[in-house]
């Protein structure tokens, strides 16, 4: 990915996107060189993976660890506390920027020792300055023999995609304030994934506009058939009035879905104009009483049903409006509405993508 403001040719260095610890270690993250304390000892796994070590003006490597490496850590003072660096690095005697011994041409991750401090000790900088890219710090306290995930800050920064990909952002990288959440894109379009609640999708503006989050619906409008004046009467009636039918997405969505309709309603009576899914008896949506108490003829109503959202559904799925009677002097009250009332018997909803929220970090 090519880093943002610099150069049409430069590249972030870091560990490439892959896998998935999903919760079991209470973090989640993604799992290429990710470091992880040995049970009962002063050693740490680095996962497999591959990473992009950019080097200046002499490009970028991208870089393979083909299985699970351990390494081992200097034994611990029993009275100061230190902080070890574990990288992944480039030895190349070619490369003029990052000073290899003669002869030394590979890739590797490897430990860099701190200097013992009987306060707050710091991390170390490898020397030379560039051809590696950090992926923990580790607190080896005085008198340990072993480590714990506590021990370990993971260092490996947002998951780094090719061009047009997208970036992840996980943990300390996803909190809106680190350096990483606020730093600008490479181009506007480019897009990234934040781990965190919020807004997990986003998509960059350009440097005038920023990150925002990104808004994918579809809208979906019904209106009744045409037709005359119809009425329907009797305790308890229901008819349906219009629908309109979302099409199968191909994952699970929720639904954002509001009704209004023109209803000519009897004399002290009471009605509910209804959203269902799948048809007039399907599971309410939501729904909304109107009525004509203290009236001594019919009355034109124009009931609405405010949007809230339902689901997640699957497959296709119908939207349905109707009215039904709640409530009425005699067995011959009800309700009537035309379907030439064009624009005054609709249903409307807009669908959204059912987005799982991960875990607070």
């Amino acid at each position: 990915m090519p880093r943002p403001n610099l150069s049409y040719i430069d590249y972030r260095s870091g560990v490439m996107a892959s896998g998935d610890s999903g919760s079991t270690t209470g973090t989640p993250t993604h799992m290429a060189m990710r470091v992880a304390p040995v049970a009962n000892a002063l050693s740490v796994t680095v996962e497999m993976g591959n990473a992009v070590i950019n080097t200046p003006g002499q490009g970028a490597y991208m870089c393979a660890l083909d299985s699970q490496k351990t390494l081992a850590l200097a034994a611990a003072s029993s009275t100061q506390n230190r902080v070890d660096l574990v990288v992944a690095r480039v030895y190349d005697d070619l490369n003029t920027s990052i000073s290899s011994p003669s002869g030394t041409r590979k890739f590797c991750v490897e430990v860099w020792q701190g200097d013992y401090s009987s306060g707050a000790p710091t991390t170390p900088t490898p020397t030379p300055t560039n051809g590696w890219t950090p992926l923990a710090a580790i607190t080896v306290n005085k008198g340990a023999t072993s480590l714990t995930a506590a021990n370990i800050q993971d260092l490996r920064g947002p998951g780094l995609v090719a061009r047009g990909g997208m970036r992840a952002l996980y943990g300390a990288d996803a909190k809106t304030g680190s350096p990483a959440f606020t730093e600008a894109g490479s181009y506007p379009g480019e897009q990234r994934w934040v781990h965190a609640p919020g807004f997990q999708h986003q998509v960059y503006y350009g440097s005038q506009t920023g990150w925002r989050g990104v808004s994918n619906c579809i809208f979906y409008y019904g209106a009744a058939p045409p037709g005359e004046y119809s009425f329907v009467g009797g305790f308890g009636v229901a008819r349906e009035i219009c629908r309109v039918t979302v099409a199968d997405p191909g994952m699970p969505y929720f639904i954002y879905p509001s009704g209004k309709a023109a209803i000519t309603l009897s004399a002290n009576s009471a009605a509910d104009l209804r959203i269902t899914t799948g048809s007039l008896n399907g599971p309410v949506v939501f729904w909304s009483r109107f009525h004509t108490y203290g009236t001594s003829v019919d009355k034109l109503c124009v009931p609405n049903v405010a949007p809230t959202y339902f689901g997640p559904l699957t497959g296709s799925t119908d939207i349905v409006l109707s009215c039904g009677m709640r409530d009425s002097n005699n067995q011959y009250s009800g309700f009537g509405f035309r379907g030439n009332d064009a624009g005054a018997n609709i249903v409307t909803s807009i669908v959204f993508p059912a987005t799982a929220q991960p875990p607070a970090v």
